[in-house]
């Protein structure tokens, strides 16, 4: 039975993580050959991120480029094709930026998460990230 507080957990964390500069706790919660795609509406897909080496390569990049505060919320999360070792938890997020105090929303989307269980620990293996707009 898959363990949707687990899942629930990890996706707070990786928000959290990143906002706060834990970008180690990705290397942990990704599967090695982990794949990571974005699309922003309006320009198709602007990115296919395949390995976990690649992966931190843009999120390390992309950390280290911010001026900014950044908030990932993450919302409205529900679980599609479940089995024992497998699950797809689909969620909202909603990107907050602070800069000079002053808060705005960058963008919205949707993440689409593919998690496998690997040795009694869930894991993303595919992470897809719908954008409304981009920023």
């Amino acid at each position: 039975m898959v363990d949707k507080q687990a899942i629930r957990d990890i996706l707070g964390r990786l928000g959290w993580a990143y906002d706060s500069g834990n970008l180690d706790y990705f290397e942990a919660i990704y599967t090695k050959d982990a794949r990571f795609t974005v699309t922003i509406a309006g320009m198709g897909q602007v990115g296919d991120y395949r390995s976990i080496e690649n992966i931190m390569v843009l999120y390390r990049g992309s950390k280290a480029s911010q001026t900014d505060q950044r908030r990932h919320v993450v919302s409205n999360i529900f679980f599609a094709d479940e089995t024992a070792a497998t699950v797809t938890a689909v969620s909202y997020l909603t990107l907050l930026a602070t800069k000079d105090g002053i808060t705005k929303t960058l963008s919205a989307g949707v993440y689409t998460d593919k998690f496998v269980l690997l040795d009694g620990a869930w894991r993303i293996q595919h992470r897809d990230l719908n954008l409304d707009a981009p920023y």
